[in-house]
């Protein structure tokens, strides 16, 4: 019986989980994203060297190429290695994240023939 109330509240592997509303509230997850997108400019400042100006960039590259690297990662690590699916809704927003310019043009010509 004490294994079954472990089990009661470790989610299943299988299972989605919504990290927005499931785990924080919204006032966590936000505080949580800001303490998650800082430490990663500091990792790509290390790289650059501890000044203001550098701060900055590093700031300006993770903006830039944030959903890039996740691309990479879901496609060229997560999959391959865990054998997991991703749903393809998520991987058109990923996509329209990383290349915008290509989604609208995407989104323009299904309108166009689809419609």
């Amino acid at each position: 019986m004490g294994k079954e109330k472990e089990n009661a509240c470790m989610p299943e592997l299988t299972d989605e989980m919504d990290l927005c509303n499931e785990l924080y509230s919204k006032c966590c997850n936000d505080e949580l994203r800001e303490i998650d997108r800082h430490e990663i400019i500091v990792r790509i400042c290390q790289f650059m060297g501890a000044s203001p100006e550098n701060l900055t960039l590093a700031e300006k590259i993770f903006d830039v190429i944030k959903y890039d690297i996740t691309r990479y990662v879901l496609h060229h690590e997560y999959c391959p290695e865990t054998r997991n699916q991703v749903k393809p809704k998520f991987l058109l927003w990923l996509d329209g994240k990383a290349e915008p310019k290509k989604a609208e043009q995407l989104s323009n010509f299904l309108d166009k023939y689809l419609k």
